[in-house]
């Protein structure tokens, strides 16, 4: 069986890793093969309680982003994804301790409230502390084109092909399975994942079904503070920030749409401005590099993992938070490509 993925962010790396896995033969066909604009926005928090300092969701699968994260230590234990994932906990508090005690309340065993005391046993060098605070001890974090590169690497080397050609167009052929065509030359393939972010619906129309998925713009930013003391991920309704090997530590912004570049960068500032409070900083962190782009939300709960009833044989995949649920929901693509129904 020949599988195309069309898409290589990490759930489409995620997914090909899967199929290779399964011994079938993938060739990933991706627009952007260097990055990917979803997984180069997003934060990398592996997440599966949410954070106190957002509004309550009845959307989000606890469960199911509990199982997420049990999926991400299973298939990242051998190499090349060995070490990628720093599982050190999460803190995260509201704009009142009534609030974060709620949040800790709904979100059950897997979170405990802390004081002000022991927060800072958890974060030393904060300075600035609120009454109480929720710790996660179970989440992680990851450079999430880290973990999409060690996918794809592995995908690779189980003899995958990864072809940096944008798909515009397919269709179901007479004689049996799919034609891909765009940049590049055209693909025949017996089943297809569309693992396309908001790029799916396109070609989700062409072959006769109707799906929506929104994208909800969001930045990313690095900075630079070397008196900054931070080994874990922090959410606080002023900023939402994780050490980062790579960058020295990374933040994440939500995004009013249609708003420009320079509202974006004055909202990043503010956030700066709240970790130097709150860590007592002698000065501004240094802004690096801040990148806008879209979260692929689907409808409902977040999540879209499903064969299409119009196109035998294709499965459409599009999530949030989609670097928690890579693992999770590759399982479950593959399993529906090879035992549909």
């Amino acid at each position: 069986m020949r599988v195309a993925v069309v898409g290589s962010g990490v759930l489409g790396a995620a997914v090909a890793d899967e199929l290779v896995r399964r011994g079938l033969s993938v060739v990933v066909r991706t627009a952007e093969e260097s990055r990917p604009p979803v997984t180069d926005v997003a934060f990398g928090w592996l997440n599966s309680h949410g954070s106190a300092a957002e509004p309550p969701s009845g959307a989000r699968d606890r469960d199911e982003l509990a199982r997420s994260l049990g999926a991400l230590r299973d298939v990242t234990a051998t190499p090349p994804l060995r070490g990628l994932i720093t599982w050190n906990g999460a803190v995260s508090w509201a704009s009142t301790a009534a609030a974060t005690a709620r949040f800790a309340e709904r979100s059950g065993p897997g979170v405990a409230t802390v004081e002000a005391e022991a927060l800072r046993q958890i974060l030393p060098g904060v300075r600035v502390t609120p009454p109480v605070a929720a710790y996660a001890g179970d989440e992680g974090m990851v450079e999430p084109d880290a973990l999409r590169h060690g996918f794809l690497a592995r995908a690779r080397a189980g003899g995958a092909t990864v072809v940096a050609a944008r798909v515009d167009h397919v269709r179901a052929r007479r004689a049996g399975g799919y034609e891909l065509r765009g940049a590049g030359e055209t693909l025949v393939v017996d089943r297809i994942v569309l693992a396309c972010g908001t790029g799916l619906p396109a070609l989700a129309e062409q072959l006769g079904e109707d799906i929506e998925v929104p994208g909800v713009p969001a930045a990313r930013f690095t900075f630079s503070a070397p008196e900054l003391r931070l080994d874990r991920v922090v959410s606080t309704p002023d900023f939402e920030i994780r050490p980062s090997a790579r960058h020295g530590f990374v933040g994440a912004e939500d995004m009013v749409p249609g708003e420009t570049e320079t509202a974006t960068r004055a909202r990043v500032r503010e956030s700066l401005s709240a970790v130097r409070e709150a860590f007592g900083l002698p000065r501004e962190p240094v802004l690096g590099e801040v990148t806008a782009g879209v979260r692929p939300i689907p409808a409902g709960d977040g999540v879209l993992c499903a064969p299409l009833a119009s196109a035998p044989g294709v499965v459409a995949l599009a999530a949030h938070p989609g670097v928690t649920l890579a693992a999770l929901l590759a399982l479950r693509a593959a399993g529906q490509l090879v035992h549909p129904g």
